[in-house]
């Protein structure tokens, strides 16, 4: 929980209102790096719906160029005087009882977001993270990950709210970032015909889904899903693009499929990886626990834990593999054992969205061992690399240029 930690003396008189403020912007800093509990997720949403006012600021909170100006801003006078002005504002709207209005608002907002900016530094405190990468995140402009329907309605998660029913199941968002579907999937006569949803990851985000049949699914970044609503009587099959983590409820009537374009991954019940971007040459499963076996183009393999079948146009063959690297992803980290640049800077740009260059084609075969934290800012993640004394980077609108 953050706390204030302020001079409590000199601070009496923002006690009573304030305690309030520094506890919402406390749940937005943290909300901004994914870190709320569910009672928490609800907590400020109790607070986002319970005056127009909330939700003005909810939102200014919300909108990456406000805040970037805001953070400006911030810099500029202090977080101490940035409190004591957003308190003074707050009074004086409530004396006045003057309706909201956005132009009048809008000066209070710009303040409130420097508290919340003020709370990643105190948050930063208790973590011992650099205030520098803290900010880093908030200033990130958040992806929208897309569900689309069966009749081709689209719907951004990220604002999606409550539940609603799809091809006769109940389907709800389960905190920030989950979609659950409920149903008692005994499995559809083969004659009727499937209900098809597709959920779409952009660069920079994350998402998982519990599907009907209790299988849970998490996507990486820049990945789609497409899978029925409710699975047939006979399979259950899904359709990727890009890096799923798989949890599969087993069922020994129904075989589950991971259908992607140069391979099929078919398992009763286990938990496996696959990595099936279309722009890389290779496609990766790693299996953490069962058996699956993969198929692709008549040749057959059975994956024992631990191992990993690698294919392509020319080939499919098997390889013992670092299990908790492969799926560090999961876990927030970039776990680095011997990556040649190029692999690195190709899952860098997935999550945080650049495009790279490179001066000198030999730059790509450099290779690098370590860890990197998901969640740190993008020039920290560069600044790593370049300590090794090996690369050097230049930035500009999105561009990554590589050279020594």
């Amino acid at each position: 929980m953050l706390r204030y930690r302020g001079n409590l003396k000199n601070n009496r008189m923002m006690m009573c209102g304030s305690e309030k403020w520094f506890r919402i912007a406390g749940l937005l800093a943290r909300q901004r790096v994914g870190q709320l509990s569910e009672k928490e997720l609800r907590e400020l949403e109790e607070w986002r719906e319970a005056s127009s006012e909330n939700k003005l600021l909810y939102d200014r909170w919300q909108d990456g160029e406000f805040l970037e100006a805001s953070f400006k801003s911030y810099q500029r006078i202090g977080r101490r005087k940035a409190l004591l002005d957003m308190e003074k504002r707050v009074q004086f709207q409530r004396k006045k009882k003057l309706r909201l209005q956005v132009l009048r608002w809008g000066s209070v907002a710009a303040v409130f977001v420097m508290v919340v900016l003020s709370s990643l530094y105190l948050f930063d405190r208790e973590t011992e993270k650099t205030v520098k990468e803290q900010v880093a995140i908030a200033l990130m402009k958040p992806q929208r990950p897309v569900l689309r329907l069966d009749n081709g309605t689209t719907m951004l998660l990220d604002s999606l709210k409550g539940n609603f029913e799809e091809a006769g199941v109940l389907v709800k968002k389960a905190g920030e970032s989950t979609l659950s579907y409920s149903a008692e999937d005994l499995g559809f006569p083969q004659h009727m015909q499937l209900a098809y949803n597709t959920i779409e990851v952009p660069k920079g985000s994350e998402f998982d889904l519990i599907l009907s049949d209790g299988t849970r699914v998490w996507l990486n970044a820049d990945s789609k899903l497409k899978y029925p609503v409710t699975f047939g009587s006979d399979k259950r099959e899904v359709e990727l693009e890009g890096e799923g983590y798989f949890e599969v409820t087993r069922d020994e009537t129904r075989p589950f499929r991971v259908v992607v374009e140069k391979q099929t991954v078919e398992v009763l019940g286990t938990e496996f990886n696959v990595d099936a971007y279309p722009e890389e040459k290779n496609t990766y499963t790693t299996l953490v626990s069962g058996k699956v076996k993969v198929d692709t183009d008549g040749q057959t393999v059975i994956l024992d834990p631990g191992m990993q079948s690698v294919v392509n146009d020319e080939k499919m063959y098997t390889r013992k593999v670092n299990v908790a690297e492969v799926i560090s992803w999961r876990n927030g980290m970039f776990v680095l054992e011997n990556h040649t640049l190029e692999e690195i800077m190709s899952k860098l740009a997935r999550w945080y969205d650049f495009t790279v260059f490179y001066q000198n084609m030999s730059l790509k075969e450099a290779t690098f061992k370590g860890k990197i934290p998901r969640y740190a800012s993008f020039e920290s993640v560069l600044n790593i690399l370049e300590k090794t004394g090996e690369v050097k980077f230049n930035v500009k609108n999105q561009i990554v240029t590589v050279y020594q």
